[in-house]
């Protein structure tokens, strides 16, 4: 990378950009989350009736919600990611990694 020498890596968009990946990686596997206790039950290999059905609704709905609200993060992370800078300065720097610490 070219730039300023003086300055540095942005560790907050460095944090953005591991915090996308790892969302990413757990996205691939929370997609079969709860769906073979679903499909299960919604087969009737485990459990049937009029519950059964209802139960089984119930989770597909959630397990639906769930996987589009954790698909708004990868592009809100995005985001922040376009609007960080790639490197700042040393003094920068050092507060955020001071933020990023808690």
């Amino acid at each position: 990378m070219s730039g300023d020498p003086a300055k540095v890596e942005n560790p907050r968009r460095q944090a953005l950009v591991r915090l996308k990946s790892d969302i990413e990686h757990e996205m691939r596997d929370l997609t079969g989350l709860l769906k073979k206790a679903s499909a299960d039950v919604g087969e009737k290999r485990s459990w049937a009736g009029r519950n059964a059905k209802t139960w089984h609704s119930d989770i597909e709905g959630r397990r639906k919600v769930m996987l589009a609200q954790l698909g708004n993060l990868i592009p809100a992370v995005q985001a922040e990611i376009n609007q960080a800078p790639e490197r700042v300065s040393p003094a920068e720097a050092k507060m955020m990694r001071l933020d990023l610490q808690g």
